[in-house]
């Protein structure tokens, strides 16, 4: 494995550790403050720190819409639609439906670039996505369809996926940092009308509250910005296919941190659905990998 090969995968890996507790942090803030007024505060943090880290400026009207398109899809109508399906169905059902990203987005690139999974692709693709049932239920094997809920959930994953689709090919043509800082900056663009249409005045005493600042900070800084660069950084060194397997573990993580931090019980199906995911994870890698170096 080359150097940018390794480091694809090593950033995919920190983003699902990082994007595995995230929703811990958002489920807290989430308390005072509403899901759009979580967004966008998230957007303007990221975009205030990418601005920090990489202040180059760039413009180019024509490629302006397309930065815009993304933006609204990997971040305006994701956090939209899943923040929603929380609040509609069951926490368990986003989860699951929302680990259906992978597989939309091998679908998409079948029947939009051509591109065909193996057989060992499609069973990597499949251990993974019952592996992440079993750790997502731990062992309350108790499922409710709520159809608005779940259809937003799986919206969520579909947007997912277009960004993946969507980012791979603008990564070859500019540095991720700016890549990053302007799909935020859309993000902004794209939110505030939500923020004014749903009348949602910030609680500034709330924002002042050293946990609150703490976590929003950590979702704006480390959560979009920094994993947002790592992410899109990975698409470009890995593929979209590769890079988006990789989203299955982050129930895995979510359920890891709820066991060391929170005390809470993992069961032998929560275990059993952690070594699916990571042989489903192995299995989707390597198949890739070696279809890879046969075409080489």
């Amino acid at each position: 494995m080359d150097k940018k090969a390794f480091s694809g995968h090593l950033f995919a890996v920190i983003c699902v550790l990082v994007w595995g507790t995230t929703f811990i942090v958002s489920k807290s803030l989430m308390r005072s403050l509403t899901p759009v007024q979580l967004m966008w505060l998230r957007f303007v943090i990221a975009y205030l720190s990418l601005w920090a880290l990489h202040p180059h400026w760039r413009l180019r009207l024509r490629e302006e819409p397309e930065f815009l398109l993304i933006s609204l899809f990997g971040n305006t109508l994701y956090f939209l639609a899943e923040n929603s399906a929380l609040g509609l169905t069951q926490t368990s059902n986003v989860s699951i439906l929302v680990a259906t990203a992978p597989l939309i987005t091998a679908l998409m690139l079948r029947f939009t670039h051509g591109e065909k999974l193996t057989r060992r692709q499609r069973l990597g693709f499949a251990v993974t996505f019952i592996g992440v049932v079993f750790v997502v239920l731990n062992g309350v094997f108790v499922l409710r369809l709520h159809p608005r809920g779940d259809i937003l959930a799986l919206a969520a994953a579909g947007c997912c996926a277009v960004y993946t689709i969507l980012i791979r090919r603008i990564t070859e043509k500019y540095n991720s940092f700016l890549i990053t800082r302007k799909v935020m900056f859309y993000g902004i663009v794209t939110s505030t009308p939500l923020l004014i249409f749903t009348k949602s005045a910030l609680p500034v005493k709330e924002l002042l509250n050293i946990g609150s600042a703490a976590g929003l900070l950590y979702l704006g800084v480390i959560g979009s910005a920094i994993c947002y660069v790592m992410w899109n950084t990975s698409i470009s060194r890995l593929g979209a296919l590769k890079a988006s397997i990789y989203i299955n573990a982050i129930p895995l993580v979510t359920l890891l941190f709820g066991a060391i931090f929170l005390n809470e019980t993992v069961t032998a199906a929560g275990i059993f659905g952690m070594l699916l995911v990571i042989g489903g994870l192995l299995l989707s890698n390597l198949s890739i990998e070696k279809k890879t170096k046969i075409k080489d």
